[in-house]
């Protein structure tokens, strides 16, 4: 389902998508995939917003 997730993002034009499984919950990360150029990295929660903008 996540796969489909990516390609409705995709699709509606949404720039990014953050994931967190229960490894990134415990560790108080989130994995951040950036559509337009297919790069993916871990980010802190609290240096999230900063990256969308």
């Amino acid at each position: 389902k996540l796969k489909k997730q990516f390609a409705y993002a995709d699709a509606k034009g949404i720039p990014f998508v953050a994931t967190m499984g229960s490894e990134e919950i415990a560790q108080g990360i989130v994995s951040v995939k950036d559509l337009r150029s297919g790069e993916q990295r871990a980010v802190r929660t609290d240096e999230l917003i900063s990256l969308v903008q």
